[in-house]
């Protein structure tokens, strides 16, 4: 284990965790750090493409991303939500038509492609969150901030047991150092936080947070393994080098944008059930 490279990624996970879960505690606050987060996640993203010859609309992309996050904000916080498909149906028109007043329309698809995506990929996922945070425009970060926990503890515990104890690979070819006694790790782990949910909360059975950390636990390594993917198909190590001992934006979060779609239906189904 690189203990150098562990206690910068332990510094910088308590402070940009800490000041994360302090900006959940209120709307607005919530409101700017996601805002933050998708504004220079989608620029890092773009910015791999550029760097391996691509040429995404970098700056329609970012804006659109930061726009829809933004307006679906305000439409969940008011318990509105018929006004949402008046910005959503246009925006791949609007990335397509972009690519008719481009000065570099060359691989016009494949550029409007990757444009879209990094939309896709990024803002959407986190979008649903403004669905999670607001029930009937009343915001409640609770889950939320659960979901934080179960994949903070649970990637935390897959690395450094998969450290010490990892021998058997995950997905060698495209995460070599993933191992399933570190995914067997984050697992308890997570059982442990979901009884210690049971316990602070009370109004929620121990079987429903037991659930809640798996479907946290599955889709968050997914969500790692893909952001590997990417990053090997452009030789990288890492997306970036704004977050020491993390990488970048991308490495941080790429996990949080596949497990916040699966939350928001863990809840929907949940809440139908019960």
């Amino acid at each position: 284990m690189d203990k150098t490279n562990l206690k910068y990624r332990f510094l910088t996970a308590l402070f940009g965790g800490s000041l994360l879960i302090f900006s959940t505690f209120h709307e607005l606050s919530y409101l700017l750090a996601f805002v933050v987060i998708i504004f220079l996640s989608s620029r890092e993203y773009y910015r791999i493409l550029k760097e391996n010859n691509y040429r995404p609309n970098d700056i329609l992309g970012v804006f659109l991303s930061v726009l829809i996050f933004i307006t679906i904000y305000f439409y969940s916080s008011k318990g509105e939500l018929w006004g949402i498909h008046f910005l959503l149906i246009p925006i791949l028109p609007v990335v397509c038509l972009s690519a008719l007043y481009s000065s570099k329309n060359m691989d016009a698809i494949k550029n409007v492609s990757v444009t879209f995506f990094g939309i896709l990929y990024i803002s959407l996922p986190l979008s649903l969150m403004n669905f999670i945070v607001f029930e009937d425009g009343v915001y409640n970060s609770i889950f939320l901030l659960s979901t934080f926990i179960f994949l903070w503890a649970s990637e935390s515990a897959a690395y450094i047991g998969g450290s010490l104890f990892g021998k058997t690979k995950l997905f060698y070819s495209v995460s070599p150092m993933k191992t399933w006694e570190g995914v067997l790790s984050g697992f308890f782990v997570n059982l442990l936080i979901a009884y210690l949910l049971h316990i602070f909360f009370g109004i929620y059975s121990f079987l429903f947070w037991g659930l809640f950390s798996v479907v946290v636990l599955v889709s968050g390594i997914f969500g790692d393994l893909f952001e590997s993917l990417i990053k090997r198909n452009f030789n990288l190590k890492d997306s970036g080098n704004k977050l020491p001992g993390h990488g970048g934006f991308l490495d941080r979060f790429d996990s949080f944008f596949f497990v916040v779609p699966y939350v928001y239906f863990y809840l929907k189904i949940m809440s139908q059930i019960t």
